[in-house]
């Protein structure tokens, strides 16, 4: 019985990957537009939290995008720090007549969490029909607003979620990547199918109406992953959520530094994959699931064993650099197969750490 089981499972991945290939490669959406956009004006909102060691490569990006300057709202908030972000902020603001600084206060935090906090607080001074989100340690490309701002108007969407790579050069960090890709890729997909998995809050444009509609971050329940409620509560008052992903709108972010950090930001992470709905919880707990299995087989009948599995990771790497080309990005296929090797150690370590009794650490606050 348990043999059987696990050959099951081990098809049900296969067909589940061969499947995600398919709808990538015929049923990929686009939003794109031939006329250029109106220009509608933009507030772009960036929470910082001791990000003093970031903030110059963010700032330095932002100062490039290729948007008319009197259309764009630049609106940053010092949560608190207590490194030199605030000093940072203060200076680059005092020379940007479009860009103000919001220092944060506390907030009520069993109604929300840091972020949602922030971003609440910070909303009230936005001018914007349309709200840009990203984060302090990010890097967004010259043209991210356009891109951005052309996919809501094409598909009519009161929310946009982007697409976000992880740059590195440390192997720990490629790795990330790759994972990263897995992930948005299988998001994407689904969401082109109709079915909206969730919002990414390092690149994500929400409409002011859609956001008022649903009393923006005060309005939504207290979650550790604030941007998937946020896209679930858009999306429950009929406005139309949408991912795009093109290289206009590749924003660079960077990896955990630590394997503890990983588990952390994983962690955090599981609490909204738990909020999903029955079917999507069904295809992680598939790809989860696959390893214990084909291990299992592996035992049994090696030569097939290590067959079907060098067959999956083939699969699954294709998806993923088909997926990267979509961003103007090409991966080393061979580092792709090493990346089975970290994707078996971190999707279980991340289950037995999301149960284990402790708190979720986020900048340096706990929740849980």
């Amino acid at each position: 019985m348990i043999y059987g089981l696990a050959v099951v499972l081990v098809f049900l991945l296969l067909l589940q990957d061969t499947l995600l290939v398919f709808l990538l490669l015929l049923n990929f959406n686009k939003y794109t537009e031939v006329r250029n956009p109106d220009f509608p004006k933009v507030s772009i909102l960036i929470p910082s939290r001791n990000e003093s060691q970031n903030l110059p490569r963010c700032l330095t990006s932002l100062e490039k995008l290729d948007y008319p300057i009197d259309r764009i709202q630049f609106i940053f908030g010092n949560d608190r720090s207590t490194d030199d972000t605030a000093t940072i902020l203060a200076d680059w603001v005092s020379t940007h007549s479009n860009a103000i600084l919001i220092e944060v206060t506390e907030g009520d935090s069993k109604r929300r969490n840091g972020k949602a906090n922030a971003l609440s607080q910070m909303e009230k001074s936005a001018n914007g029909d349309l709200y840009l989100f990203t984060d302090a340690d990010c890097e967004v490309p010259t043209q991210w607003v356009k891109s951005m701002v052309l996919a809501q108007k094409n598909a009519d969407a009161g929310i946009v979620t982007g697409i976000t790579r992880i740059g590195s050069t440390s192997l720990f960090g490629r790795l990330q990547s790759f994972d990263w890709w897995l992930s948005l890729g299988m998001v994407k997909v689904m969401n082109d199918l109709g079915i909206s998995v969730t919002s990414m809050g390092n690149n994500m444009l929400i409409t002011k109406e859609s956001y008022v509609s649903v009393g923006g971050f005060e309005g939504i329940p207290f979650s550790l992953t604030e941007d998937f409620e946020m896209g679930k509560a858009i999306k429950k008052q009929g406005f139309e959520s949408v991912h795009h992903v093109s290289p206009g709108n590749l924003v660079e972010t960077l990896p955990q530094q630590n394997f503890k950090g990983l588990l952390d930001q994983r962690k955090r992470w599981m609490h909204g994959a738990m909020d999903l709905p029955l079917y999507w919880r069904s295809v992680l707990a598939i790809q989860v699931l696959f390893f214990p299995a084909v291990i299992f087989l592996c035992f049994l009948q090696p030569f097939e064993g290590v067959t079907v599995w060098l067959i999956k990771v083939a699969i699954q790497s294709m998806f993923i650099y088909r997926f990267s080309l979509k961003t103007g990005k090409k991966l080393n296929i061979a580092s792709l197969f090493l990346f089975e090797i970290y994707y078996l150690f971190t999707s279980w370590s991340t289950i037995v750490y999301y149960f284990w009794p402790s708190k979720t650490d986020w900048k340096g606050r706990k929740y849980g």
